[in-house]
């Protein structure tokens, strides 16, 4: 895994700050009057999405605080010019860079979901178009430098029923006028149960808007604030608690909404256990976890570990999937001695890697807890080899608690392991 080089870094950062003091601006087009009954109006014209058709918007009746408004919208006019100049030139440098953005299909979905207001009322993407945005979140690049450019994903918006209800605000453009216009259409059901997903027609394309489940059914909830409807899954309250804001480097970015990388990397551990049928989806799921950690553990170990202790409150199901995505298996083969650092190595497999992984366990460790020949160093083989097993179940707790690209087993290590064994007798 590799860091982005500072120079990006610093780029997205400033992108980031940028669109986070963006300038308000009520209202796209020229406003102008219009009179009718012998009253007078304002009205913009605006489009629903990239490319389409001008429509008029009503402002308001012509009164000393509309026209307050408008001096104000004209003010802004030019800052709004300034900010999408500043904005893109910084989208570029990203990508000349070697960062990669969603193509002509995906960026254009994407900007009607943040023109029309969805990450501003609650939404957060999920799923892998979420995962894309966290090389620029961690600065590192997670997978292959594929990104977006091979990628032809599902988009997944999620959002809380409570919240949709209490905001009192709703999307604006329409979103549903939005997606008709990029050629979606709602998802056909079977008998009255209302669509949760807009498809191309020719199904090479969907949007999926989800919920939380709080109830044994997982059943469609309608979103007041995005006037649609969603499936409700359980583990996904989970998911986008406190989401983050991120930049889709698309045009001059995109300002949106993604989970936290720790909580999104824990949620696909646990979904990866409980996915049935294809193999497919539950192997990317843990490739996707996988990168998230290794990429946070060394400079933000705690994030994991603290994610990973509020999913095992959650309950013995949570508990019993993570159990499973976080298992170890040593390999049928002798430890490895390093005699410089004094630790044995022991090759192991985990989170779906193909080749062994090297596990240690420090000298005093083993002379400390597994009968170690203390002061001979050359001996190291034997008591490693005889508490296999032991040693084994004591790096599994450990990784358990803090998943590691390079997991060191200490004595204070098995003191705790055999302490929270006894509490749990």
């Amino acid at each position: 895994m590799k860091a982005l080089p500072a120079t990006l870094q610093t780029t997205y950062a400033n992108l980031l700050q940028a669109h986070l003091n963006r300038p308000s601006f009520e209202f796209e087009g020229a406003p102008f009057t219009r009179k009718i009954s012998g009253k007078t109006y304002w009205y913009a014209n605006h489009r629903t999405a990239p490319g389409a058709a001008l429509k008029q918007r009503y402002l308001g009746p012509d009164t000393d605080d509309m026209r307050l408004r408008i001096e104000t919208m004209q003010a802004q006019r030019q800052s709004q010019a300034d900010f999408r100049q500043h904005a893109s030139s910084l989208v570029a440098q990203l990508r000349a860079g070697g960062i990669s953005g969603p193509d002509r299909k995906t960026g254009p979905m994407l900007r009607t979901l943040a023109n029309s207001g969805v990450f501003r009322l609650g939404g957060t993407l999920v799923g892998t178009h979420a995962f894309r945005h966290y090389d620029l979140t961690l600065g590192v690049h997670l997978s292959d430098g594929s990104g977006w450019a091979t990628q032809t994903d599902d988009i997944d918006i999620a959002g809380f029923e409570k919240l949709s209800m209490a905001i009192e605000d709703s999307a604006d453009p329409d979103l549903a006028e939005g997606l008709a216009h990029l050629g979606f259409q709602r998802r056909p059901t079977v008998g009255r149960k209302p669509s949760t997903s807009w498809i191309l027609p020719d199904a090479s394309y969907a949007i999926d808007f989800l919920t939380p489940s709080f109830d044994d059914d997982e059943k469609p909830v309608e979103l007041p604030a995005l006037k649609m409807w969603a499936q409700s899954l359980h583990f996904l309250n989970y998911l986008i608690a406190d989401p983050i804001d991120a930049v889709t480097p698309y045009m001059e970015g995109l300002l949106v909404k993604i989970p936290r990388p720790e909580r999104f990397a824990v949620h696909k551990l646990i979904i990866s256990q409980r996915r049935k049928g294809a193999r497919a989806k539950p192997r990317k799921d843990i490739e996707q976890a996988r990168a998230i950690i290794w990429a946070m553990a060394e400079d933000q170990p705690y994030a994991i570990h603290n994610a990973i202790a509020e999913a095992d409150e959650k309950g013995p199901a949570w508990r019993k999937a993570l159990d499973q995505a976080l298992s170890i298996t040593f390999e049928a083969v002798a430890p490895i001695y390093n005699f410089d650092r004094d630790i044995i190595r022991f090759p192991g497999k985990v989170l779906g890697e193909t080749r062994p992984r090297l596990f240690e366990i420090s000298g005093e460790a083993l002379d400390d807890h597994f009968d170690g020949n203390r002061g001979e160093l050359n001996e190291r083989h034997e008591p490693a080899i005889r508490n296999h097993s032991a040693i084994e179940a004591a790096m599994q707790w450990k990784f358990r608690r803090d998943p590691s690209p390079s997991t060191l087993l200490t004595s204070a290590d098995v003191d705790q392991w055999q302490i929270e064994k006894r509490k749990a007798r």
